[in-house]
């Protein structure tokens, strides 16, 4: 039987990549799809459903609740996290200075910086190498060690609300005014930024401040977690294992609003800038207040699938804790958010991303050219065709991933006779979100 569930996987696999572009054709850039979009969506739902039978049949017991200290590597890494560090304070004021003094809009590092290495880059290191804004984090640098225990109850209580309304507030800024990718904007919104983190450590101590305020703090961390190494703040370089971390993220009120901020997010950027949205909604004079409505809405609409999934999940397994299953689950939904955001934003990682390369030679736009390379064009090393392969490829390993964190947290949560059943509402969301993926590739 397990033999049965891995070809499943493979053949699968085998649908959707035969499905893929064989002509000088696909879905960047707005050309037409060589084959209906159905089968590329049936392929990838095949993929996770023979996921889960292969799953059911050859991982019985839970694996992965137990914390993963993990083995040591190496330990030279506290250059690293040093060098991270001065990274991270020389970034912001980069930020700040670029966008206050920069002329020339179109090499200002402030927007680079900002929406592609702190929104993209930086988190999909993450996934690779372990938590780096742990390190990069400026404002964890200079408030340096600040430790109390009279602060007020309530802000230990908050869990990550704040930070998930903190990253709304990213998100919409990012995607709905014409302005928010302005160098002065991203100036302006680091320096309240700042601000708004100071008082949250003045509220709290530091550990705190940034696990509950701080936007890119959880979801760093987070994302971190699906490494199979990390980096320890003394230096150390530890082995754990793809995914391994994830199951043991302390379960934090707000957890789940966090995760689907991200997904909606995403998942709202890839619908507004879709041919299909203008055609159904146009243009109108509340644009921003309607793109603000649209931006929660969307969020919104993933919450309530998800909490429908679990709400069901826990009542196939007669329990009555509805939101604690919530919580417990929404861990499982980082892969997918991660998925979405590298798929939606692939072009703008492998090609803006190289704009780090003419920065360095020109920080402020005033048409300096320190180094030769402030006039670097940018390299188109793949084509639509690679770009299609790649985001297939993505959204197919998320969703996958996705499916084996719900298995073994369903092992360990759900009674061992309702353990498989209460799987099969999570395994419809799952299929759901990754056709609403493909979909949205389909049409940006």
């Amino acid at each position: 039987m397990r033999r049965v569930g891995i070809v499943g996987v493979i053949t699968a696999l085998w649908l959707v990549l035969a499905a893929a572009p064989a002509a000088a054709h696909g879905i960047a850039g707005g050309l037409d799809l060589p084959v209906p979009l159905s089968f590329f969506v049936a392929g990838a739902g095949l993929v996770v459903v023979f996921s889960f039978v292969a799953l059911a049949v050859a991982w019985p017991e839970a694996r992965w609740q137990a914390p993963s200290p993990g083995r040591v590597l190496a330990t030279w890494g506290r250059w690293v996290v040093v060098g991270l560090m001065v990274i991270g304070v020389a970034a912001l004021g980069l930020v700040v200075a670029a966008g206050v003094f920069g002329e020339d809009l179109r090499t200002n590092s402030a927007p680079i910086l900002v929406w592609v290495y702190l929104w993209l880059v930086l988190p999909l290191l993450g996934a690779v190498v372990g938590d780096l804004w742990r390190y990069v984090n400026p404002w964890r640098t200079l408030v340096g060690e600040r430790e109390r225990s009279d602060f007020p109850r309530a802000a230990e209580n908050v869990g990550v609300y704040p930070a998930a309304i903190a990253f709304v507030v990213f998100m919409w800024l990012g995607l709905v005014p014409d302005y928010g990718r302005a160098p002065g904007v991203a100036a302006l919104a680091a320096i309240l930024y700042s601000l708004y983190v100071g008082s949250a450590v003045l509220l709290s101590d530091r550990e705190r401040a940034f696990g509950s305020f701080d936007a890119f703090t959880p979801y760093n961390y987070l994302v971190g977690a699906i490494a199979p190494i990390s980096l320890d703040p003394q230096g150390a370089w530890r082995r754990h294992g793809w995914l391994r971390r994830l199951p043991t993220v302390p379960v934090q009120p707000g957890l789940t609003l966090f995760v689907t901020v991200v997904i909606g997010s995403v998942t709202y950027d890839g619908l507004s800038a879709s041919e299909l949205w203008s055609d159904v909604w146009g243009t109108t004079r509340f644009q921003e207040w309607f793109g603000t409505v649209a931006l929660l809405a969307t969020i919104g609409a993933i919450w309530a699938m998800y909490r429908a999934a679990t709400w069901v999940a826990a009542r196939m397994a007669g329990l009555t804790t509805h939101a604690l299953v919530a919580e417990s689950f929404a861990h499982v939904l980082v892969p997918v958010g991660l998925a979405y955001a590298v798929t939606h934003y692939f072009t703008v990682i492998a090609f803006e991303g190289q704009m780090l390369i003419s920065i360095v030679s020109d920080p402020l736009g005033l048409g300096d050219d320190y180094f030769g390379t402030a006039l670097r064009e940018v390299e188109l090393w793949i084509g639509a065709i690679g770009v299609w392969y790649i985001q297939l490829g993505i959204i197919i390993v998320g969703h996958v991933a996705a499916a084996v964190l719900v298995h073994d947290r369903a092992l360990a949560v759900f009674p061992k006779e309702h353990a498989v059943r209460s799987q099969y509402p999570m395994l419809v969301l799952i299929v759901a979100l990754s056709s609403v993926g493909l979909f949205l590739l389909s049409v940006a």
